[in-house]
Formats: C-alpha cells, structure tokens, sequence
C-alpha cells in the first residue's frame, strides 16, 4: 500500500515549488487570464496592448480623432514538463515522512530550474536590446549603467522587477561600491545578504541570482537580465499534476509529477540583455 497521498504530496510540491522561484519572480504570473492552459490546445494567447494613447494640442471646435484599443495576438508554445521518482518500502518505512518531504523538494527544485531555463531561452530568443560586456564571468559599475541607459528616461526603480545574474557575477556585485558602501546613498542596508534568491538591491531595483537561467555553457558566459515589470510572462498550472504507480514486484511506489506552462516576452522594450558575446 502507498504511504503517498496524491492530493498532499501534490500540495506540498506546489508549496515549495512557489517558495523556489528564481527567474520567475521576474515574470508576471498571467496564470488566472489564461486558465484553459491545463485543458486544451497546444498553444496560449497572451494579451499584450499596443499603446496607441496620444495628446496634443486642442484646437476649439475641431473634435478629437480617438485612438482604438489595439492588441497584439502573442502566442506561445505550451510545454510540459515531468519527472519521477521511486521510493522503495523499505526506505519509506525507516525514515517515513522525511521521505515525502524530500521527494517533493527535489521535484519542486526540478520544476523550478526548467521554468528557469524556458524563462531564460525565451528572454534570449525575443528579447531585442543587448548590451555586450568586456568579460565572461564579471561586469562593471559602469556596464551595469549602460544597460539602464537603454531604457531612456523610464528607469524609476520602482517600474523594474529586477536584474538577473548569474553567480559568477556576484562577486562584481560585492566588490562595487555602488552596492555595497554604506556611505553611498543608493546602497541598500543588508545588500550581500542573499534571501530568497535576492542578494540585494542595485539602485532600489533587486538583484536575483539563477545559475540555470543566467549562463551560456556553449559560450561559457555569465549572462544578465534587467526586466521591468510586465515585460515577461508565463502561465502555469497552479498546483502539479500528481500520479502513483505501483510496481508490487520492486516493493516501490513511484510518483509521477507534471506541469504545464508558457512563457513569452510582453514587452521587448522592457528587457536588456547583457553578455560577453552579442549575436
């Protein structure tokens, strides 16, 4: 008899799935616009406006020419992704409920890195504005203003949901003053301390750290993603897909767990690109 049960096993994979987002706690979760993910079709829609909102000068007794809500049908492939894992009676009965903890962990960490990795591919394949950095494996204070300097004027701290590096450019982060001095007023108490993926803010916007999203292993390159809010997406089913099998002859339970998502670029003006090497 199984010492799994699905509906447990699948909340507490979702729970720490959530809590193990790297790259996605860049992307906008579009999961409740788009709630057919899970029941039909291969493809998703994303609703993305195109902005058409125009001002100027009002001259009496001529009427204004109003702008139509435009939008851009932008569809994405949906993927599944699945993994399993056997535990044998035998482990289950000597260790019994670290086993479901651990098992669950694991899947969750392996949803999170593919998410990650789709997340990653799509920024690299949609994304339009790049800038190419001296080194492989660091960057500097001024690099990291050239990728602001790419979205003109509209840099408030507050429209970005943050920069994504890879690890082998944290040590740039903890060497920059503009990071790490207290006596620089755009340094932000506790910035080294990594949180959640967070190792802090650079000039208010968030740092988060993702070695499956932030390298190039063909290139052997530290990448770098800065993102404003709403410019990457992706849809998902909310709690995994959980199934038992039992193969009797083995004394063993595997548990088979599956998801679906999408991911798209909503805004290519809202993402640069930074790498050593720019196609």
């Amino acid at each position: 008899m199984s010492i799994i049960i699905p509906e447990v096993f699948a909340e507490c994979v979702n729970e720490k799935l959530h809590t193990g987002f790297k790259m996605a706690q860049l992307a906008y979760d579009a999961t409740a616009d788009v709630a057919d993910i899970t029941t039909c079709g291969n493809k998703v829609a994303f609703p993305t406006f195109d902005r058409v909102a125009k001002v100027g000068v009002v001259t009496k007794g001529t009427a204004l020419t109003p702008a139509e809500l435009a939008m851009t049908n932008n569809e994405a492939d949906i993927k599944q992704c699945g993994g399993s894992v056997r535990i044998y009676d035998k482990d289950a009965r000597q260790i019994k409920g670290a086993v479901q903890d651990n098992m669950a962990q694991q899947l969750a960490d392996a949803m999170v890195q593919d998410l990650d990795a789709s997340l990653a591919s799509t920024v690299l394949s949609e994304g339009t504005h790049k800038v190419a950095l001296a080194s492989a494996t660091a960057i500097t204070y001024a690099e990291i203003l050239e990728v602001l300097a790419t979205f003109g004027d509209n840099v408030d701290y507050e429209s970005f949901a943050g920069i994504a590096i890879h690890s082998n450019l944290l040590p740039s982060f903890l060497q920059m003053d503009a990071f790490t001095s207290r006596e620089k007023t755009i340094v932000k108490e506790g910035n080294g301390l990594i949180s959640n993926s967070i190792i802090g803010y650079f000039m208010g916007i968030p740092v988060i750290m993702s070695n499956t999203a932030c390298y190039d292993a063909t290139a052997k390159e530290a990448n770098l993603y800065a993102i404003k809010k709403g410019a990457l997406g992706y849809v998902m089913q909310q709690t995994p897909t959980i199934e038992l099998q039992r193969p009797s002859l083995l004394f063993a339970t595997d548990i088979i767990a599956s998801d679906m998502y999408a991911t798209k670029v909503l805004d290519k003006e809202g993402i640069v690109i930074a790498k050593k090497t720019i196609a």
